[in-house]
Formats: structure tokens, sequence, C-alpha cells
């Protein structure tokens, strides 16, 4: 009976004013973790910076020399400059990545907001089960108490009074496996958000994700955000494949002190040196050239790649669109009818059958579609969120029907 006590236990610290904790917020909560979003953002941040140092000179290249005999030294500074207008193409390239560590910083968001999300609903899954197989299971030791009754007093028979002693014990058998899983997943929710376990219960599964969650989430999942950054790097990176290829200059200046004026070539003890360097592409055909088209032709098949990937991933949140409608309306069809039905099906059924007008059958077939359809309304709830989770926005106007609650 040691669930027993923790389920008693719950409910005394929900009368008492124990808060339960959301999915929004623990999904909120997760986005406070700054091991996980926060290095993400910098990155954003930092590439952002980069289309700017492009256009900023490079740092400069010092250097000494001198003779062995010491004759004369030097002292020198050197700095590459790109070719004319190739820093300006290749900030394009730039500009797409910073855009693409924007979009990235939404897919972590995504990323963990799903694994969030598919963690709390095993912990909030699990403590609607537990707490329904404690029902369960009340209403089966009721229910056994019963037939019990009928048949010492020689109403019932023997097979009906085995049979139910039976199911009880398989009952009781399942109710403290549901007490189990609750605390292993629970444990797994505590963790992710590094917190402890007692800090997270009770959870409730909701009917649905709630809109400042869609919000902070933007409009897209993580696969679209990404297969979009791939598309736009994929077209820059084909449109700069032959800017790429153009040569830097190589600037320098060298200041020459001559201490022996005899080694001077002209004469004076202090000299100034200036030199341009630039490599010339006389094998540009068989070097440069292919560099440029092979980095075009990869970029082709990166495009079509993502673009195939985007097609899906599309699709699959058509799919959950229609599976959010569906799972929807299932939902407000079970609580506002097929629940009503099973209950008046399950009083009638128990009616009778202590009547002796239905036999023990008809009376284990109507706990069962009750029972059935109290668990279909836990899995239900777990889809619409799941779904809700891949269609985002898309889902809102839909979500704004709220669900009769059961």
């Amino acid at each position: 009976m040691k669930n027993k006590f923790f389920y008693i236990l719950s409910l005394v610290l929900v009368v008492c004013g124990a808060d339960a904790l959301t999915l929004s917020d623990a999904i909120l909560k997760s986005f406070e973790n700054p091991s996980y979003v926060a290095p993400q953002t910098e990155l954003y941040r930092l590439s952002g910076r980069d289309r700017f140092r492009r256009f900023v000179l490079n740092e400069p290249q010092l250097s000494f020399m001198s003779s062995d005999d010491g004759t004369a030294e030097s002292i020198g500074v050197s700095e590459i400059i790109a070719f004319p207008g190739k820093s300006i193409a290749l900030s394009h390239l730039d500009g797409e990545r910073e855009r693409s560590a924007k979009s990235e910083v939404f897919a972590k968001k995504y990323d963990l907001a799903n694994q969030i999300t598919q963690s709390y609903l095993d912990c909030a899954t699990a403590q609607a089960t537990f707490d329904q197989q404690s029902s369960t299971t009340s209403d089966l030791e009721t229910l056994t108490n019963t037939i019990r009754a009928r048949y010492e007093s020689g109403h019932g028979t023997q097979s009906e009074n085995i049979s139910a002693e039976l199911q009880l014990r398989q009952q009781r058998a399942d109710f403290e496996a549901a007490g189990d899983k609750k605390k292993i997943v629970c444990r797994t929710l505590a963790n992710l958000l590094r917190t402890d376990q007692g800090a997270i219960e009770p959870v409730e599964l909701a009917d649905d994700l709630e809109e400042k969650v869609i919000q902070e989430l933007g409009p897209s999942t993580s696969d679209e955000e990404r297969f979009r950054s791939a598309i736009g790097i994929s077209e820059v990176m084909a449109s700069t494949a032959w800017w790429s290829q153009l040569p830097d200059f190589n600037l320098s200046a060298v200041k020459n002190h001559y201490l022996y004026l005899p080694g001077s070539p002209s004469g004076k003890e202090w000299t100034m040196t200036y030199s341009i360097a630039v490599t010339v592409p006389l094998l540009f055909p068989f070097y440069e050239s292919a560099e440029a088209k092979r980095t075009k032709s990869q970029s082709a098949v990166d495009k079509y790649t993502a673009e195939m990937q985007l097609i899906h991933a599309r699709s699959e949140r058509e799919d959950a669109k229609l599976i959010y409608q569906r799972t929807r309306r299932r939902l407000q069809e079970l609580r506002t009818k097929d629940l009503a039905m099973a209950k008046a099906l399950m009083e009638s059924t128990l009616s009778s059958y202590r009547t002796g007008k239905l036999g023990f059958a008809e009376l284990v077939l109507a706990r069962k579609t009750l029972v059935d359809l109290r668990f279909q309304d836990i899995q239900l709830r777990n889809l619409i969120i799941s779904s809700h989770l891949k269609c985002l926005r898309e889902c809102n106007e839909v979500a704004s029907h709220k669900v009769d609650p059961e």
C-alpha cells in the first residue's frame, strides 16, 4: 500500500495549495538554462559582426631581419588586402550565415522544447495513468466486494467470485507498476530541468499547449529553420564561387638600416623598400576555375537536398495539423458523449447484475468500456500536445475553440 500512501500525500499537497508544474512553465524554465540556448545566442551575435570585420584590415605582420655579418638590419610590416569587390561579395555570405545563426537560435529552442515536452508528457501521462489506476483499483475493490457478497449469499457463482478476485490482483499489480513508472519518468524530467523531483510534482496533463509557448518558439520547427538556412547558404555559396577564387594583395614596407655604408645600394644609411605581391592566375583553367566549379556543383547538390527535406518537413507539419484537428474533435466527442454514455452503461449494468437480469460477462464488458475510454482521454491529450508542437501557429485558429473539460 506504499503507492497509495504517496497518492494520498500528493492529494493532500494539492488541497493545501501546492502548485502543479504546467508544461508551459517547464518549457520556459528550460530556456533559462545557460548551457544550451545562451551559447547559441552568443554565436548569433558574433556572426553578426563578421560582415563588418571583413572590411577591417587584418592583423599586420611585423618582421625584423639582420645580416649575419652585422652590416645591415631592417624592420618591416606587411598587410593582406582583399581583391577589390571581393569583400563586398563575400559579405553577402556573411549576412546569410548571420541569418542562419539566428534561425539556429529558434531551432535550438524548438529542440529543447520538444525534448522537455516529450519528457513532461511521459511524466504527466504516468501521473494521470497512476491516478486512473488508483480510481480503477478502488472501483474494482467495490465491485469485487459486491460479487463476493452475492456469492456468499448464494446469488452468485464461484467462477464469478474467482474471476473478480483474479482481476483485482492483476489490477493491484498494474497499479503498483504505474507508480514505479511515474517515479522513473518524472525523475528524468527533474534531471532535464536540473531540479529535485519533489519540485516538479504534481504535474498535470493539460488539454493543449499554451499560447505563450507557441509565441516563444516562433513560426517554424527546427527542421524547417535549418533546411531554409541551408538553402540560403547554398545559393550564396554558388553566387560567390568565382569571387572566392580571386587573389589577395600582399602589401609590405621595410625600413633598412645599413651599418656599413658601402653595402647600401644608394649610399644612404637609412632607406625604405615598398613591395606589392599578388598571385597571378596563370593556371586559372586548372586550379581556380576547377575550385569555383566544384563549389557551384556542391552548392547545387546541397540546395536540392535541403529543398527535398524542407518539402518533407512541411508535409509533416500539414499532417500534424490534420492530426491535431481530428484529435481535438475526438476528445470533445469523448467528453461530451462517450464518457457519459459509458458511465450510464456501467451503472445500468451493475444494477441489472445485482438483480440478476445480466450476467458477469456483461458487467466485465461494461467496466472495460469505461476504463478504456478514460485511458483514451489521456492518450488523446498527449497526442494533441505532440501534434500542436509540430504545427505550431498553424493550429492556433483551431486551438482558439476550447475543449470542454471532463
